[in-house]
């Protein structure tokens, strides 16, 4: 029955690391960009050559340079995933699994971030952002026809950032700084239980039957010791057989869960060229950070399990270890003051998705479980953005952007329908006062079309997924900025 342990062991820390990059339908896989509500109603579009608010010391904090005086920014974004399922999973006890086909999947979420900037001098700035750079909340009902492949995934990711930024002369600035990342994952799964147990009494009883046939050939040959032992066999596989059967006939579905979390560093690094008073390119980088996951499976299962003898042992719950790393990525931003009403800007980001190479798994002895492949690819965000500014108080926000998904699609999962997605983003900031303003933003995220999953997981008895997923977005910004 160790095979069935591993099985379900591998299955789950699986789970773990898609999580690591499950789809949340607002960013590629599970990364959050919506960290500005000013930002939003661009699509995001420059913030790497902006410098024009707090949001600097996270999108990059070369631009805090730019800043004259002390300034606080704050934001609370509201996203209103719609990701849909349609089709079947296949049962191995024949036929389709029995249920629903799960609804809208990702929960709606409120996520925050505050900025600060120091003046410190005219040359140097120091910063401060807590942001929420990955995220996910993923929720099928218990009765979906793939709960056997996924349940329930619950990933949340803290960052606090100090910054510091230095003017290197008039054109040239530059600024970086460490990033302490607190991330943590909780999932689950269901588990066909009664497939599992009807699977092992059909084994018991074959063996049974090989025994059985080699107590009769020995019999025969006349070795009445290996005639015996192999016939005592066979009664006691025949017995566990039937036990088996009678038990797992009314057995429902068992669960899984899975709980971690763990801290990790990393760094920024950004410089900001004005190319004159009207256009300025920024650059910025964000380090991968790597996250080692000690955490423990747990089961819920049958309560008739702990009958079932040698099976009941592989459910029993046993700590392990993952190293789980987010990706790095960099980003070019282009800014430019077409005149004193309107301003277009530009991004192109890359993100190293393709670093989920493998997930190794091991006991706490150190030893190996598993090592499973992650297939994903480095993806491409490009974004074009415009602001007009009708008067001194009032700023427009436009933006597009096109983002592509790091999942291809004969590794697409239920935990990471992610797809490619076009944005389209209007927003509007309004000066209350000559040091205050608030900004309002929204957008709406498509999908490219809709996108087929065919997966089959490594738990036991869970069947084989076939359908197909439709995504798409609605996201709502709030924030405010006040210089001092």
């Amino acid at each position: 029955m160790s095979v069935i342990r591993h099985a379900t062991l591998v299955s789950c820390l699986g789970l773990m690391a898609v999580g690591g990059f499950a789809s949340d339908a607002k960013a590629s896989s599970f990364a959050l960009r919506e960290e500005s509500a000013e930002g939003l109603g661009n699509a995001f579009a420059g913030e790497a050559a902006k410098g024009d608010d707090a949001s600097s010391a996270y999108y990059n904090p070369a631009g805090m340079a730019r800043l004259n005086s002390n300034e606080v920014d704050g934001t609370v974004t509201w996203i209103q995933p719609d990701v849909q399922f349609s089709g079947t999973n296949s049962s191995v006890l024949g036929g389709n699994v029995a249920g629903t086909t799960g609804g809208n999947v990702i929960k709606p979420a409120a996520v925050g971030s505050t900025f600060a900037v120091w003046n410190a001098s005219p040359d140097w700035k120091v910063g401060l952002s807590v942001a929420v750079p990955f995220g996910l909340r993923s929720e099928y009902k218990e009765d979906w026809v793939g709960r056997y492949q996924a349940l329930a995934t619950d990933v949340t990711d803290y960052e606090i950032s100090p910054t510091i930024s230095y003017r290197v002369n008039s054109r040239l600035s530059i600024g970086g700084g460490p990033r302490i990342d607190y991330f943590s994952a909780r999932l689950t799964q269901a588990i066909n239980m009664q497939a599992i147990g009807l699977g092992a009494a059909q084994q018991a009883a074959a063996g049974a039957q090989q025994a059985a046939a080699g107590a009769q050939a020995a019999a025969a040959a006349g070795n009445t010791a290996q005639a015996a032992a192999l016939g005592q066999q066979a009664t006691t596989l025949g017995q566990q057989a039937s036990q088996l059967g009678a038990l797992a006939s009314n057995w429902g579905d068992g669960e899984a869960r899975m709980q971690g979390d763990d801290v990790g560093i990393g760094y920024t690094l950004g410089a900001l060229y004005e190319i004159d008073d009207a256009t300025r390119v920024g650059l910025n980088y964000r380090s991968r950070v790597y996250h080692n996951i000690n955490t423990s499976i747990a089961y819920q299962t049958p309560s008739t399990l702990a009958l079932a003898g040698p099976l009941a042992a592989a459910f029993a719950g046993q700590s392990v270890n993952a190293k789980l790393p987010l990706p790095d990525s960099a980003s070019l931003g282009f800014y430019h003051d077409i005149d004193s009403q309107w301003t277009v800007m530009s991004t192109v980001e890359w993100t190293d998705w393709s670093l989920f190479k493998q997930l190794n798994v091991v006991d706490t002895g150190g030893g190996a479980i598993v090592s499973l492949p992650q297939m994903s690819r480095d993806t491409w965000y490009f974004a074009l953005g415009a602001n007009y500014k009708p008067d001194d108080k009032w700023i427009l926000h436009f933006g597009t952007a096109y983002d592509q998904t790091p999942v291809k699609d004969q590794y697409r999962s239920p935990n990471l329908p992610d797809s490619d997605r076009v944005w389209a983003s209007f927003g509007v900031s309004y000066a209350v006062t000559p040091s205050a303003k608030l900004n309002l933003s929204y957008a709406h995220l498509f999908n490219t079309g809709r996108v087929p999953v065919d997966y089959t997981s490594t738990t036991p008895a869970a069947g084989t997924l076939l359908g197909y997923y439709d995504n798409s977005v609605n996201i709502a910004s709030a924030g405010f900025g006040i210089k001092f």
